[in-house]
């Protein structure tokens, strides 16, 4: 199967912690040029990640990996939605919806994802229907309740600093605090770089009263999705300066299965 992928930096990336475990060609459009796209406004983020979609589409991919916002608003509008592989979408159905105890989510979150994301998650809920033991839960909240928080510094973190670091620990500590007090019951991150931050977060709230579902549920949904699978490679299409990536060294090391494959970059 060939899988393209579109990300302003790590974001989507970090998805390779388990993507490598599976026997597919990928084709990452790298828009180094454009980072970060969650602090531009979404109709200009948006614009790019059209245009790297019909990019790896030109390059006959059959399923194109995108971040959560960005997958929800074309699975949302119809176009390039036989394209998009719904991951995210298939997230929040079977775990986050599912497993919601109230039905009062919080979204974390990027400037770009707030002017829409409310609306597409609410869109897509009404998707969903109540289990049996939601149905019987006299407060439960249908359509849900949401709390939202803008976390615009956990990005340049990662960039810097170690996810274990004590300063980093503390602000996301510190942003997770109103959301504990608010009784929340399920954590939603829309960026796949936050769960590098997962041990923290998990770690922070009571799971008999808040759940946040980890990235090994990321997982579970790409392997139940049963692509089929060929052979095992990765290629880079960068616009930006090329050494912005090869300094990722932990990325690096997981994209390439430790040091098994080469890389082919192309700059375009």
């Amino acid at each position: 199967m060939k899988i393209g992928i579109v990300t302003s930096w790590n974001e989507v990336l970090t998805l390779f912690k388990f993507l490598n475990k599976f026997e597919h060609e990928y084709f990452v459009y790298y828009d180094q040029n454009n980072w970060p796209y969650g602090d531009k406004n979404f109709d200009v983020s948006l614009n790019y990640v059209e245009k790297w979609i019909k990019y790896l589409k030109d390059k006959w991919v059959d399923k194109v990996v995108i971040s959560p916002v960005y997958e929800l608003y074309f699975l949302n509008n119809k176009k390039y939605s036989d394209l998009i592989l719904p991951l995210f979408s298939e997230y929040l159905h079977k775990f986050c919806f599912w497993q919601s105890l109230v039905w009062k989510i919080w979204l974390i979150w990027d400037f770009a994802d707030i002017q829409v994301a409310q609306d597409l998650v609410s869109d897509l809920s009404k998707q969903y229907k109540l289990s049996e033991n939601q149905s019987k839960i006299r407060k439960f909240n249908f359509p849900f309740k949401f709390w939202c928080k803008e976390v615009p510094m956990w990005k340049y973190f990662a960039t810097k600093l170690s996810f274990s670091n004590l300063m980093v620990n503390r602000v996301i500590k510190f942003d997770l605090r109103y959301f504990k007090d608010a009784n929340v019951d399920t954590i939603v991150p829309l960026n796949y770089e936050y769960f590098n931050y997962q041990n923290t977060i998990f770690k922070f709230f009571n799971f008999k009263k808040q759940r946040f579902h980890k990235f090994d549920k990321l997982e579970k949904i790409f392997r139940e999705i049963n692509l089929k699978e060929s052979k095992y490679w990765v290629n880079f299409y960068v616009n930006g300066h090329v050494e912005f990536l090869k300094r990722e060294k932990k990325t690096l090391w997981n994209i390439q299965r430790g040091k098994s494959i080469e890389l082919k970059i192309v700059n375009c």
